[in-house]
């Protein structure tokens, strides 16, 4: 087996940091309340320190126009300014523009980054270690924060938002079809769900359900377990032999080609069907997805909301008691090559914990939020409240539980990636189940074994 090369990215990014800690503020941090004085004898006033906020997410996205207004009049010597790094909010565009400002003398203070961008550039030194500020702070970690964020023992990072999956229903169609907003089932029962829920033939039919083509689609029963719930185990190594890969495999497939109660997966491909247009354009009753559609539920000025939306909790595996979901946090950190690293923590805590439900748009990763409060607050800063049904979030937020959810290996994206081309081979009728699980599991262990130190 061929070992891959060390990517240049990683190269790039040890040497500039090696350059800034030589050069730039190293170990130190500046007082933000620090101040000159005038040569009349009065006290000037204190300079600002500015810091940047590099981020990915768009301010319709986060409402950093409503945040920092507000950090900055609790702490007037700070100015934030934000950097965002990809005007249409691409994450991965986003993430190779910061790569490419660690290599370079561009500013950085405060950065936020996805889910599975995180550990690859804590481990290279990209951010610095917060764990003394959380020492002289006086809290304990694991009280005030759901997940947690250590790479090799070290926390470098605070879990900002906090992304949950769960089923959104048409309620109308539910109504049609004489079905209740399900509280309690199974991916059995989604199944018969979506085969009452389908209607109709040609362009205009309607299917019970909406499967993406994302990585996540092809892991769904895997995401209803407590732990090993992605294409990895906890321990990083391969989980494709887990049988819920299998059985969700088997289940797309029979949903698209035998119950027709799901889009054909080669139309999903060729036309390049969008997830969004398929649900508010009436054309599939149920969706998987995450929880940052509860704000777009109500509507936006691209797709105005035409019917109230219903929840459902992540249907359950057979045998399991309760209903899990995967939790998957975006990281806010200091930079390592920041001159104000105590003024870019201060930003980084107060945004984790109260600041960032000002933005009322997604759901938070502290564990002191009042999530009844944050859900009225999603819902009544929505485009149009009155297409959510409460009800039924707050008793799918309150009766899902959070799977493990360990940060992310440095080579989750490119495990998670490999799977789609042979995941495919399968439903496209291609190749038989078998040799696909087999397919997927070595081409994760190649993964795997580039990857290893």
């Amino acid at each position: 087996m061929k070992k891959k090369r060390i990517p240049a990215m990683l190269f790039s990014l040890s040497l500039a940091l090696v350059v800034s800690a030589c050069g730039g503020g190293g170990g130190t941090t500046s007082d933000p309340a620090a101040s000159g004085s005038s040569g009349s004898g009065k006290e000037a006033e204190p300079t600002p320190v500015v810091l940047k906020l590099s981020t990915w997410q768009t301010d319709a996205k986060a409402q950093w126009s409503k945040i920092i207004p507000e950090f900055e009049k609790k702490h007037p010597n700070i100015k934030v300014e934000l950097d965002l790094l990809n005007e249409k909010g691409d994450s991965l565009a986003s993430m190779q523009k910061l790569d490419l400002m660690a290599a370079s003398n561009d500013q950085l203070d405060i950065v936020e980054l996805p889910y599975t961008n995180y550990s690859q550039r804590a481990d290279i030194g990209l951010f610095e270690a917060l764990d003394s500020y959380i020492e002289q702070e006086g809290y304990q970690y694991d009280e005030e924060y759901l997940v947690d964020t250590r790479v090799n023992g070290s926390i470098y990072a605070l879990p900002s938002s906090m992304q949950r999956w769960f089923v959104i229903m048409n309620k109308s169609m539910l109504e049609e079809a004489g079905l209740p907003i399900p509280t309690d089932w199974t991916w059995k029962e989604f199944e018969e769900y979506a085969k009452k829920l389908t209607k109709g033939d040609g362009a205009e039919k309607r299917y019970g359900a909406y499967l993406h083509n994302w990585p996540d689609y092809f892991q769904l029963q895997l995401m209803s377990k407590p732990s090993d719930n992605t294409f990895l185990k906890g321990d990083g190594t391969s989980n494709a032999k887990d049988p819920v890969l299998k059985a969700n495999l088997e289940m797309m497939k029979r949903m698209m080609y035998e119950d027709k109660s799901a889009n054909p997966y080669e139309d999903i491909i060729s036309q390049k069907l969008a997830y969004r247009n398929q649900y508010f354009n009436g054309l599939a009753a149920m969706l998987p997805m995450g929880d940052w559609m509860v704000a777009e539920s109500g509507g936006t000025d691209a797709i105005p909301a035409t019917f109230e939306t219903a929840f459902a909790p992540l249907p359950k595996l057979e045998g399991e008691s309760k209903h899990y979901s995967p939790v998957q946090p975006t990281y806010m950190a200091v930079a390592a090559k920041s001159k104000n690293k105590e003024a870019a923590y201060q930003f980084v805590r107060w945004y984790t914990s109260e600041g960032l439900e000002i933005g009322g748009r997604v759901f938070s990763g502290w564990a002191k939020s009042d999530t009844d409060k944050l859900i009225d607050t999603i819902v009544g800063s929505s485009k149009d409240p009155s297409k959510i049904d409460v009800e039924s979030l707050k008793n799918t937020i309150h009766n899902t539980v959070p799977g493990s959810a360990p940060v992310p290996v440095k080579y989750a994206e490119e495990a998670k990636n490999v799977v789609i081309p042979e995941a495919e081979l399968y439903i496209l009728n291609k190749d038989d189940l078998d040799k696909t699980i087999d397919s997927i599991d070595q081409k994760i262990t190649e993964v795997v074994n580039s990857n290893k130190n």
